[in-house]
């Protein structure tokens, strides 16, 4: 067992790696960057690591937009564990362990669990219907719609306001 990665923000870059335009697909995981984004993240760039980021990014995305259950992130419980350590200070520590090639989906599927709350998850996809992004809803009332209001959020609201335009004239 190794210890987990640990990087804050790891769910939010991971889920936002890999964006699909009409002529190309950019992966901050493929072949030829994959590594140097593991190592950036605090992770040893092994394959089986970066399997492991692209698996659970795919399955993390599809429950963020609602097509899959969180009964995907399955195959990542199972490899989580949490151990108590004597501390060095006295009492015990408490640290979460993940099996090898499991570690990127360890820490991002903590990090996804502590963004759930009654209210709603605190991450999620952009509202506007070309973006592909993610983000993580630090308003107090948990109502933000877009990953960034300068260009989805105004894009968005011109469009409203053009629509109405169109139909009052």
């Amino acid at each position: 067992m190794t210890e987990p990665v640990a990087t804050a923000g790891l769910l939010l870059d991971l889920v936002n790696s890999r964006l699909v335009y009409d002529d190309r697909v950019d992966d901050e995981l493929d072949d030829e960057r994959g590594a140097a984004w593991l190592r950036a993240h605090g992770v040893p760039a092994e394959a089986s690591d970066l399997d492991d980021a692209r698996a659970v990014r795919d399955a993390l995305v599809a429950v963020l937009r609602g097509t899959r259950s969180p009964d995907a992130l399955e195959p990542w419980l199972v490899a989580m564990t949490r151990r108590p350590e004597l501390a060095a200070e006295g009492g015990l520590v408490w640290r979460d362990r993940d099996e090898a090639g499991r570690r990127i989906g360890g820490s991002a599927i903590r990090e996804w669990a502590a963004l759930q709350s009654p209210s709603g998850s605190r991450i999620r996809p952009c509202a506007a219907p070309d973006c592909q992004h993610f983000f993580i809803d630090t308003s107090r009332g948990n109502a933000r719609r877009w990953h960034s209001m300068e260009s989805c959020g105004n894009r968005e609201k011109a469009r409203r306001h053009y629509a109405k335009a169109v139909t009052a004239g």
